[in-house]
């Protein structure tokens, strides 16, 4: 009887002590202001795929959102097969749509958190399917849907809308977004072990399951294929990158990423996110 050997081959050996990952954080670092990628960062992403590495898109966004930018800018075709979405609430095989990974939200936090941004006249919405779900049609609402390209479902009452726990709420204040540091800070006393609450722009305060942010993903990514943590690249440039930043082996900020960003990575890009400072990285340290 021939039974299953854990014992790898010297070329599988060399092949994963050799291979990288690169944790892509998308708005404001691979894409442009104008939410575009450059030939440039497309090529040099194509390059480090053909080369063996692995390429993981890390975005707040949602699976549906995320998935269209995959698509959309030829990231399926260059060899990005995995996401992580919702800040690291899940972790997607597009391959194989397959949900590797998933934390959400429980129900009854999930309500309080609509209470409360009731109370103080904070908009906040969470999703369903492929649209955002919201209770309330606002400039931030429509300034969410012109940089997602993603649709709105208006209802009622957003707490009777859940079906189903929800991946992450989003506050949004695109006038004034100190009131969201305010409303932040209010709720601290009953979000400690339940939720977790932090910025990924300055209009955008994301609340998401305990524990979730991209850090905590990388590592759980990594831990599913077997990849040392040091094999690790991160590019980011906003608040939720952080943990991701500080969790890689090698944390990349790019040029016109907020200073604590900057100040936790291992290597700050000399080019911003519009002219290529992705590809700046994967030159660097991948190719």
């Amino acid at each position: 009887m021939t039974g299953y050997s854990s014992r790898q081959s010297p070329w599988r050996i060399r092949m994963m002590k050799n291979k990288k990952v690169l944790f892509l954080d998308m708005d404001g670092t691979t894409l442009d202001d104008e939410k575009q990628l450059s030939g440039e960062n497309l090529e040099a992403l194509r390059r480090a795929a053909r080369e063996g590495h692995e390429l993981v898109i890390t975005t707040g966004r949602t699976h549906a959102s995320a998935g269209y930018l995959r698509e959309h800018y030829g990231l399926d075709q260059v060899g990005c097969r995995y996401m992580i979405v919702y800040n690291g609430a899940a972790i997607l095989d597009c391959e194989k749509g397959k949900l590797l990974y998933s934390r959400t939200i429980p129900l009854e936090y999930a309500a309080r958190m609509i209470d409360a941004a009731r109370q103080e006249g904070i908009y906040l919405h969470s999703y369903t399917g492929d649209h955002v779900l919201t209770e309330r049609e606002d400039e931030n609402l429509a300034v969410y849907l012109k940089r997602t390209s993603m649709k709105a479902r208006l209802v009622p009452d957003l707490k009777a809308a859940l079906e189903q726990p929800p991946y992450k709420l989003l506050a949004v204040e695109v006038r004034d977004p100190d009131r969201l540091h305010v409303f932040q800070e209010k709720q601290l006393s009953w979000t400690r072990g339940k939720v977790d609450m932090y910025f990924s722009c300055r209009e955008y305060l994301e609340v998401v399951p305990e524990g979730v942010c991209k850090g905590a993903a990388l590592r759980m990514f990594c831990e599913m294929m077997d990849i040392p943590v040091e094999q690790t690249i991160a590019a980011g440039d906003e608040g939720n990158d952080l943990s991701m930043i500080q969790a890689a082996g090698t944390g990349c900020a790019v040029a016109n990423a907020q200073e604590v960003i900057r100040a936790a990575a291992d290597y700050v890009t000399e080019r911003d996110n519009n002219h290529s400072a992705v590809a700046e990285i994967v030159e660097r340290f991948m190719l």
